[in-house]
């Protein structure tokens, strides 16, 4: 944790100034935005902080049971004003948190933000911004290590192993390294944790109607074997008649990307009026880059961004273009 223990400490000194922040995680929650939430609210608490945690959507049901204590509730700006600063988390811009950006551009309050993504938006008081970081939930643990370790109830480090836990695919992304393994036994060992537990609250409750959508987007899934590209396609058909909603895709990508011949993989998921691309990759190639052809961004190797159109045929016929083409000068400048 050497390369940003300063900038953690000085968080938790800024932090430690008020009596009373907004926590705010970003819209469509996955398990770090939630589990470094609730991490970082019982710091605050512990610290003798007062807090509110808000998110601008409903939580999924497989990380909901999560918040035994925290509290997080949907936008309220009446709340907002009784607190003296603002946190963001997991979110590298204010767009990132739904309805909070506004508000908190109309404000004058001290903002924070603790995030690993790429390309930071530059206008917070201060902030914590690692992208070489596994997750922001490695980033809380940093918080509390900086402070004192002895305040990590079992709630927040059941939060913070399941934040870690989810956005490194179950520690199978290259961002794992002993660094994460250690961060990770010491939360088993200090809070006596049950991992297969956790485990299969957030990867075993699928229901029936869950693997029915899964059986349809399979069927469409295709791999260009010269490019490498895997694509699955959603329409918004699939969700309505098998009963699923949006915010239970999670973890699709795994799917084509476990392709033997696969470097990248691209999920189309169709809302009412556009198209929700979720990339992800094996190797070198950067979805990061891919995803800002559409106004998105990410990770290097997980990404998102909208295609605003419902328009599928021409929706993956762009996107493979792109692709295409960022693999040819990756292979022109080889």
């Amino acid at each position: 944790m050497q390369e940003y223990n300063e900038e953690l400490f000085e968080m938790s000194r800024q932090l430690s100034q008020y009596k009373k922040i907004a926590v705010i995680s970003h819209v469509r929650p996955d398990g770090d935005a939630i589990g470094s939430q609730i991490g970082v609210c019982l710091w605050l608490k512990a610290k003798g902080i007062a807090f509110i945690a808000h998110n601008d959507d409903k939580l999924p049901a497989d990380i909901a049971w999560l918040d035994n204590s925290v509290g997080i509730q949907s936008y309220e700006q009446e709340a907002f004003e009784s607190c003296d600063a603002l946190l963001f988390v997991d979110g590298n811009t204010p767009k990132r948190f739904g309805r909070h950006m506004k508000w908190f551009e109309n404000t004058t309050k001290p903002s924070f933000m603790i995030d690993h993504h790429p390309d930071p938006f530059d206008g917070y008081t201060y902030m914590v911004s690692v992208p070489a970081a596994a997750s922001t939930a490695e980033l809380i643990y940093g918080l509390y290590e900086q402070t004192d370790l002895s305040l990590l109830s079992k709630e927040a480090a059941t939060a913070i192993y399941t934040g870690i836990l989810t956005d490194t695919g179950g520690f199978r992304f290259s961002s794992v390294g002993a660094k994460i393994h250690h961060i990770v036994a010491d939360l088993i060992e200090r809070a006596d944790l049950r991992v297969d537990e956790i485990f299969q609250r957030v990867f075993d409750n699928r229901q029936i109607k869950h693997l029915a959508l899964i059986g349809r987007a399979l069927s469409r899934l295709k791999l260009d074997d010269e490019s490498g590209i895997a694509t699955m396609v959603i329409y918004k058909k699939d969700l309505d008649e098998t009963g699923c909603k949006y915010d239970e895709l999670d973890g699709l990508t795994q799917f084509p990307l476990s392709l033997q011949h696969a470097r990248v993989a691209v999920i189309f998921t169709q809302f009412e009026d556009r198209i929700k691309l979720s990339f992800r990759s094996k190797d070198d190639f950067n979805v990061n880059l891919l995803a800002r052809n559409f106004d998105g961004g990410g990770h290097q190797k997980a990404s998102g961004a909208w295609y605003e159109s419902t328009d599928m045929d021409q929706a993956v016929e762009d996107v493979l273009k792109a692709a295409k083409a960022q693999l040819a000068q990756m292979a022109a400048g080889a």
